[in-house]
């Protein structure tokens, strides 16, 4: 079984990112980076992250057809978990009822979409080697990062 802690964010499927950052920022009075596009897994998307967390708010607009497709509304869509070893958790996930989805490690990519059968929650598995990376590209504080240390 895996146990992967406390979820890093909460990702949001959206119609509309910039209408949802908006709203969001009005009603819960959330920050965010600047809307990044770019591609993943061959299909263009729009995602920004809350400033406060974690767990961050991430929100992605994607094209229908997508894994990130909210043509049926917008809506809570995953959690997303740090992970040191991507196969075994996954794995875990899968064999107690928490399916692959989408797998982006066979194209280099580090992460995984499962989806619980009975809960329909879907998870997000990232590799942590790249979390560093992750919250300088976004320009948000590591909270793992102790700056206090010599």
């Amino acid at each position: 079984m895996a146990d992967l802690g406390v979820p890093f964010q909460v990702g949001m499927l959206v119609q509309d990112l910039d209408a949802a950052r908006v709203e969001l920022a009005r009603a819960l009075g959330l920050t965010w980076t600047p809307t990044r596009e770019r591609e993943t897994l061959g299909w263009p998307i729009r995602a920004c992250f809350s400033r406060q967390g974690p767990p961050h708010i991430e929100l992605i607009e994607g094209p229908p057809g997508s894994p990130w497709d909210a043509t049926a509304g917008s809506r809570i869509d995953h959690v997303g978990y740090w992970t040191d070893d991507i196969a075994t958790d996954r794995d875990d996930l899968a064999a107690a009822g928490v399916e692959v989805e989408v797998d982006g490690t066979p194209s280099g990519a580090v992460f995984t979409y499962q989806r619980g059968r009975d809960s329909g929650l879907r998870v997000e598995l990232i590799d942590r080697a790249g979390r560093a990376a992750f919250y300088e590209r976004w320009g948000l504080d590591d909270p793992h990062n102790d700056r206090s240390a010599p």
